[in-house]
């Protein structure tokens, strides 16, 4: 369904002025950015609150924003069980892991995930296998980048395979040069947009935005399994039973190790106000899920599109006055870039710290702390930044059905791998460099056997959940964590002198340090 020529009209009047916007944020990103550390992390360079929002709006992606009303537009309030469910998973992970990853982090120098991993347990090789197995936030990039070719497509009249162009411009526009400062500062200001966006949507459906009767009227409106009464669905992979809606909510725990997310605690001021981000960060993150009402409100409305995934706008400007409907739908655009510019900031570093500040120089001998390594370093992070953005716009010329699904090939993959060594290793300081890898491999291993490798054809499906993507990551969590558990009661825990210069940033036991052996 095209919207009418007065809300395009309004809608490239608000993306010119968010075009202002973040062409100044990221040349104050710019001025920030004088080294790679700079470029990959801003250390230490936001308080609290800005990076709570920037946290926020960096999980809640395209997904959150169109993926998910798409599901609840097809599926009705049952896809409820994942928009309520992930930020508990979410945010619980975050609470585990932040202080750790920021306190190793910063002491270490660590420019990424697999970095800190790396430099967490004193291991090159886990540092470039989580490398490798990071790349799958390519799937993510592509994902945001389809959410973002949808809008142009509905609210500015673009066809879709020029608004995804326009998309990878708006995003080159700010983070060539201003790296993760002008990630950070412009994902915080969209995020606080972005929960008065979801507030709105709650309080639409509350009243039942076009209907009489309230919320009721929009649940009696839907189809018998679209109600809120209907909660599993055995020919729904995603939905299929309890223990399915169970794996979705553990697979979510791990949810904070992927790269993009995890990096943003370095850019915190200091240990002592994580809690403070942890609290903003996960009150707004609880707010905006809200969003996948406005996918049961269409579908109540009997609002028709030809992808699900484009229900917000098309809502919007269908019940709503032209200059609000195009000024929500510009909100939402900024919305999905706010994800994608973090996580081509997390791809870009791959490159430029992970495969050759912290394993080619090194292997050739070289410091990886010199003033010359450090500047090429920055100079990759640029060139990476334009390749991989052009990359994966150009594989996503034809969009998959659902984003929501097609992002988790690549989350699964990492979540699954990760999560061992990530959150046993935070919460478990002994916990030994082999124990890490094998939780690392089994976990990987396990999801690969369940779901991707029959998503990529490579043999039928072995298992009943080789379609559902959050299933066989929730199980992938589970295998990597155990094993990570259980092989590090069979293997040499890392020495308590290695421990104490990893976590305390010393090689003697300070009083009231208590050895967990």
């Amino acid at each position: 369904m095209a919207v009418s020529d007065t809300v395009v009209t309004y809608s490239w009047v608000f993306l010119a002025m968010y075009l202002v916007m973040i062409a100044g944020l990221g040349y104050w990103g710019w001025q920030k950015t004088t080294s790679q550390d700079d470029y990959a992390t801003a250390r230490g360079g936001f308080g609290f609150l800005a990076l709570g929002f920037a946290y926020a709006a960096t999980v809640a992606s395209g997904s959150t924003f169109m993926g998910m009303p798409g599901m609840a537009y097809d599926m009705g309030f049952k896809a409820g069980y994942y928009a309520l469910i992930y930020p508990i998973g979410a945010y619980l992970g975050m609470m585990l892991v932040a202080r750790i990853t920021k306190k190793v982090g910063d002491e270490a120098g660590s420019q990424s995930i697999p970095d800190f991993l790396g430099d967490r347990f004193r291991s090159p090789t886990l540092r470039l296998l989580a490398s490798f197995i990071a790349l799958f936030l390519l799937f993510y990039v592509m994902s945001q980048v389809v959410a973002a070719g949808h809008m142009f497509d509905t609210i500015l009249g673009l066809d879709y395979e020029v608004g995804i162009w326009f998309a990878g411009g708006l995003l080159l526009l700010y983070l060539t040069f201003g790296g993760s400062n002008a990630d950070i500062i412009t994902d915080a200001v969209q995020g606080a947009i972005m929960v008065g966006i979801a507030i709105l949507v709650f309080v639409m459906v509350l009243t039942g935005w076009g209907l009489d009767g309230g919320i009721s009227a929009v649940n009696a409106n839907l189809e018998p399994a679209q109600q809120w009464d209907t909660h599993t669905n055995p020919d729904n992979p995603t939905f299929s039973s309890w223990w399915a809606i169970l794996l979705l909510f553990i697979a979510h725990i791990g949810f904070t190790a992927q790269p993009h997310l995890g990096n943003k605690f370095f850019a915190i001021k200091g240990t002592q106000y994580i809690k403070k981000f942890m609290l903003t960060a996960g009150v707004a993150g609880m707010v905006l899920p809200l969003m996948y009402l406005a996918g049961a409100l269409g579908a109540a409305n009997g609002i028709e599109v030809e992808n699900a995934d484009a229900i917000v706008p098309v809502l919007f400007a269908e019940t709503m006055p032209a200059v609000v409907a195009a000024f929500l739908s510009v909100a939402i655009l900024s919305a999905i870039i706010s994800t994608a510019d973090g996580l081509i900031i997390s791809v870009s570093q791959i490159f430029a710290n992970d495969f050759y500040r912290k394993t080619y120089v090194p292997w050739k001998g070289g410091d990886p702390s010199s003033d010359e390594v450090n500047q090429r370093a920055l100079l990759i992070s640029r060139i990476a930044t334009v390749v991989v953005t052009v990359a994966a716009v150009a594989a996503v010329m034809t969009p998959p059905q659902y984003l929501s699904i097609f992002m988790w090939i690549g989350i699964g993959g990492i979540i699954s791998a990760y999560s061992g060594p990530y959150l046993v290793g935070s919460l478990k300081e002994s916990t030994s460099k082999t124990a890490a890898l094998v939780g690392f491999v089994a976990g990987f291993a396990v999801y690969f056997a369940i779901h991707l490798g029959p998503q990529m054809g490579l043999y039928e499906g072995l298992y009943p959940y080789n379609e559902n993507p959050f299933a066989a990551t929730g199980i992938g969590f589970l295998v990597s964590c155990f094993s990570t558990f259980i092989t590090n009661k069979f293997t040499e825990p890392m020495p308590v002198e290695d421990r104490n210069e990893i976590f305390r940033g010393s090689t003697e036991l300070s009083d009231g340090v208590v050895d967990d052996d």
